[in-house]
């Protein structure tokens, strides 16, 4: 089974048919090395809006950018038929010449396939675009009185986006930390409501604390969450 980059890009901008997804993922799960190359593009795929200064998507882009790829489609050479009587893997010029979609990916390398991922779905919170991500499982985070007080968004990559409904008070960051044999280990500061926690397995308890600007080594206050993935 013949996987090649443009498919792992496609796969992880949510863009196949159904059938070229079960293709792909059929193929993920029989290469490991495969698969830890899909999931390092989706981790970087995930982390890209986190790195970006905000701004708005120009007027037209998405326009602009789909008519690019529309040529690139038009341009590429027509489909290679095989022969009936002699099935075979398709060739990467035949798959290219089935599947334009891909080919127009390629064509335009990930730079590209990521302006169309962005244009066409324009990040709004943090929240919503990871939470629209191919996959995404959500679940509340609740306080000491269980009131609800944010989300978590787990990922397929394994990693988590953890987001609290309030700002920190004036003049003081929230603090993530994982709890390991009991002892909490610092995440680090989250920059304001939200942070991606790259590594999040099941069983995983993360906690909350209100401390001073740049953090502490330890919690200063009672974490507002203590929460098992």
């Amino acid at each position: 089974m013949s996987i090649q980059r443009d498919d792992l890009i496609a796969l992880a901008l949510g863009v196949l048919s159904p059938q070229e997804e079960a293709r792909v993922q059929s193929a993920l799960q029989a290469d490991p090395g495969l698969l830890a190359e899909y999931n390092s593009d989706l981790a970087a795929l995930h982390a890209l809006p986190e790195l970006l200064p905000p701004g708005q998507v120009p007027p037209g882009a998405a326009d602009r950018l789909m008519a690019r790829l529309r040529a690139e489609a038009q341009a590429a050479p027509p489909a290679i038929p095989l022969p009936p009587a002699q099935p075979q893997e398709p060739s990467a010029e035949v798959d290219a010449g089935r599947r334009p979609w891909t080919l127009g990916l390629g064509a335009l390398g990930l730079a590209a396939a990521l302006a169309l991922f962005f244009a066409l779905r324009p990040p709004t919170d943090p929240l919503t675009r990871y939470a629209g991500m191919p996959g995404a499982v959500s679940q509340p985070l609740t306080g000491p009185d269980q009131t609800q007080i944010g989300q978590v968004v787990r990922l397929q990559d394994g990693s988590a986006f953890l987001y609290l409904s309030a700002a920190p008070p004036e003049d003081r960051v929230y603090q993530l930390w994982k709890i390991e044999g009991g002892a909490p280990v610092s995440l680090g500061v989250i920059d304001g409501q939200g942070t991606l926690v790259p590594e999040a397995p099941n069983g995983l308890t993360l906690a909350v604390s209100v401390e001073p600007p740049g953090g502490s080594e330890q919690p200063t206050t009672t974490p507002i969450l203590v929460q098992q993935l």
